[in-house]
């Protein structure tokens, strides 16, 4: 009979953890470099920031802006897709309001492809700064899911692996 190769049961189990851990984190197709509510936006920087509390007049809308950090996963999918879509979900304490895709549309894909795909070979990475506004808010606490193209919570830079979800108190001046 011949010799069967024994290796070790410590080195087949730390080989199957690291084996297997890395095949379930894939590189995020985005996370949230900065972000703010605000009551304007204008040159793609937010304008009239609110912190925590934003008091605004009835009627009156908000903005939740953004600048996304994208990798090249997504810049797979837009040269596939032409299109990667991004969703602000926002909600209050009875549930998600609405749902608006904030992403790379189609037009501005074939706009900015070839300076997209420049900023990517030279730093590994682009930014993408965007907003979605809301009106005919409620008083009370408001948050806003951050998701994907598959509509899962991305997260923010430098966060871990939590789901990334800014809240905002809206009160009504007189």
């Amino acid at each position: 009979m011949g010799r069967i190769f024994s290796i070790p049961p410590f080195t087949l189990i730390v080989f199957g953890l690291s084996f297997f851990t890395n095949l379930s984190i894939a590189q995020p197709l985005f996370e949230v470099e900065r972000e703010a509510f605000c009551r304007e936006v204008r040159d793609h920087e937010p304008q009239t920031l609110f912190s925590g509390v934003a008091e605004i007049r009835k009627g009156e809308g908000l903005f939740l802006w953004m600048e996304i950090k994208v990798g090249e996963r997504a810049l797979t999918m837009l040269e596939a897709k032409r299109e990667m879509p991004v969703y602000h979900a926002w909600a209050s304490e009875i549930g998600v309001i609405d749902l608006i895709n904030i992403g790379i549309m189609k037009e501005k894909w074939l706009e900015q492809a070839d300076a997209i795909r420049n900023e990517v070979k030279r730093r590994g990475f682009f930014t993408w700064r965007t907003q979605s506004y809301k009106r005919n808010l409620k008083e009370g606490r408001w948050y806003v899911s951050v998701l994907d193209a598959n509509k899962k919570p991305v997260k923010k830079s430098g966060s871990g692996t939590e789901a990334f979800r800014p809240e905002i108190i809206i009160k009504f001046l007189p």
